[in-house]
């Protein structure tokens, strides 16, 4: 039995236990087929850190924001543990602030999109293209509802040197053609889409293992052209299928030619990150 557990691993010994008990073998099956994709097919080879090295960016003279996006009510807002002296914080929200929070909103049923896209889309919206929504701006950090800043993020911004985009590499892939297993087994997407999506990637040539970001944390310079058509390309795709996110930027690097040196690799797990906490997970990795 120790060995048993020693190749499978305990979080696959005790997550079959609990499916066959509950005489859930269906979903047993499926869970099985995923698990041995996994070891078979996962890999994080592919997540290369390509960045030419540079002096740390003077950060005095810029205008940097922090901002996160909540809509439909999707989850609740996570208050910053830490807050950098002359960085502006918002919230981007159809939902409520606390009086006490250190968020200023942005209330997001002003906008004309407010009515013509969906809550998620919205989201995404705000999220890819922050140079439209936070214009005046140098720099601006993107983080994810469901996490939390515990610690100073004026370093993020100075180790950014002469790279436009920052982002962490995903903890456990480096493949959209992987991701796309796994996004379909945790039904993250809906199933035709995604797989018309991929499939037309695979069409175009787009390589295996090309790299697959997490994108819960953007850093983006408003001043880099290719950095911001990157962004908007990333919204057309994004509304084209209405996805995962995670699943269109690594081929729309490739696609458009963005030079992957311009990438600041912030670190290859979020998880080990002691500048963020994840508060509460919508997102199983």
């Amino acid at each position: 039995m120790r060995i048993i557990t020693y190749l499978l691993g305990k979080k696959f010994i005790r997550t079959s236990i609990g499916y066959i008990k509950r005489g859930q073998i269906s979903d047993f099956l499926r869970y099985l087929k995923e698990y041995l994709y996994g070891i078979t097919h996962y890999s994080t080879d592919g997540n290369l850190d390509i960045e030419v090295p540079s002096s740390r960016l003077d950060t005095t003279k810029l205008k940097i924001a922090v901002y996160t996006c909540i809509t439909g009510h999707y989850e609740s807002l996570a208050e910053p543990l830490f807050l950098d002296t002359g960085i502006d914080y918002y919230a981007f929200t159809d939902g409520e602030c606390p009086s006490h929070s250190k968020w200023k909103k942005v209330d997001i049923t002003q906008f004309k999109e407010y009515k013509e896209l969906s809550p998620t889309q919205l989201n995404r919206e705000i999220k890819m293209l922050p140079f439209k929504f936070l214009s005046g701006y140098d720099y601006t950090i993107y983080i994810d509802g469901n996490i939390e800043i515990a610690d100073s993020l004026l370093p993020l911004i100075e180790e950014m040197g002469d790279q436009a985009l920052g982002i962490h590499y995903h903890r456990s892939r480096d493949c959209i053609y992987d991701e796309l297993v796994r996004v379909l087994h945790l039904r993250k997407a809906d199933k035709a889409t995604a797989k018309r999506q991929i499939a037309t990637y695979k069409k175009e040539g787009f390589p295996r293992h090309y790299g697959l970001y997490e994108n819960s944390i953007l850093i983006r310079n408003h001043h880099d052209e290719p950095t911001r058509r990157l962004m908007e390309e990333w919204w057309v795709e994004y509304l084209k299928y209405s996805t995962r996110d995670q699943l269109s930027l690594p081929y729309l690097i490739w696609k458009l030619g963005y030079d992957k040196k311009n990438i600041h690799i912030i670190g290859h797990n979020l998880r080990n990150n002691h500048r963020f906490n994840r508060v509460h997970s919508h997102d199983r990795q």
